[in-house]
């Protein structure tokens, strides 16, 4: 249990870290979208540090890797949505576009434009091999949601594999 929570974690740490390499050092400036994508890595990470934490309250810890697992697959189905946003199979939130609002007063627009970089959703900043970072998020949410619920499940699969007296606290009989 303690290497699926450290795993979790180095998930989470590697994938906000990788983001905040690129935002930083190579201006690939985020998007709406990809500030929501963040969100679940950064619970991830909490996740691991509670589920490390409560190591030795069965029950707890399988919660945690239950709500890691939920995460990565929200993260998994927000990267799908935002992929679809990036090839202009349906329109972005509204946080994607300019809001219309600000060009009332020419002042407020001219402040708001200086100060704010465009960065739109349906634009593909940064590719790899091909694919985009909100491509590349969707199997890596899927895969990271497999795993978490599989960290989950392994207490059960132990006492499966056991006889009623293996001493754990998911099966012990009276």
């Amino acid at each position: 249990m303690p290497w699926a929570a450290l795993a979790i974690m180095a998930a989470g740490v590697a994938a906000l870290g990788g983001a905040l390499v690129l935002e930083h050092f190579f201006a690939v400036l985020p998007c709406i979208l990809c500030y929501y994508e963040r969100v679940p890595y950064g619970l991830a990470i909490l996740w691991g540090v509670l589920a490390l934490a409560c190591r030795k309250n069965d029950k707890a810890v399988q919660i945690f890797f239950w709500l890691a697992a939920l995460g990565f697959l929200a993260n998994a189905g927000l990267s799908f949505f935002h992929s679809g946003v990036e090839l202009q199979w349906w329109p972005g939130t509204d946080e994607c576009a300019v809001n219309p609002a600000v060009f009332t007063d020419p002042a407020a627009a001219r402040e708001a434009l200086l100060a704010t970089p465009v960065v739109r959703c349906d634009e593909i900043s940064f590719t790899f091999l091909g694919f985009s970072l909100a491509n590349w998020n969707v199997p890596l949410g899927l895969g990271l949601a497999l795993f978490s619920a599989l960290a989950a499940l392994r207490p059960r699969w132990k006492c499966l594999q056991q006889d009623a007296s293996c001493g754990c606290t998911c099966c012990k009989k009276s």
